[in-house]
């Protein structure tokens, strides 16, 4: 047993309450919440803090490291995700995003796709 607690933590409307969110956590697994200076010294037992997804933008390295907290990240965690929607999205434009128009069907057109990313 490995005795923690999951305190999940959404929809903060202030920096302040996440702040007294943080404050007794040991990890935080984040996606686009900006893990700054001010949540490292608000969150004193902090250990790791992973983001669910690919890059380290909205944590600060620096202050990470001057503190000794572990960031971690997980690039392609997502990738199936982005992809479906990726195609939701095209079929959507396809549609001219279901105005009543009539937009285009895709059968019989070549399509090129680019990933960036993962």
């Amino acid at each position: 047993d490995a005795k923690y607690t999951l305190k999940k933590l959404e929809n903060y409307r202030s920096k302040a309450e996440l702040l007294e969110g943080v404050k007794d956590v040991d990890a935080m697994i984040i996606r686009s919440d900006i893990v700054d200076a001010a949540v490292l010294e608000a969150a004193a037992k902090l250990k790791i803090v992973v983001r669910a997804g690919a890059g380290y933008d909205n944590i600060d390295l620096k202050a990470t490291a001057a503190k000794g907290v572990v960031a971690m990240n997980t690039p392609g965690q997502n990738a199936n995700a982005v992809a479906e929607l990726v195609f939701g999205m095209m079929l959507t434009s396809a549609r001219n995003n279901y105005d009543g128009s009539s937009g285009f069907e895709l059968a019989g057109r070549t399509m090129a796709f680019y990933g960036f990313g993962a």
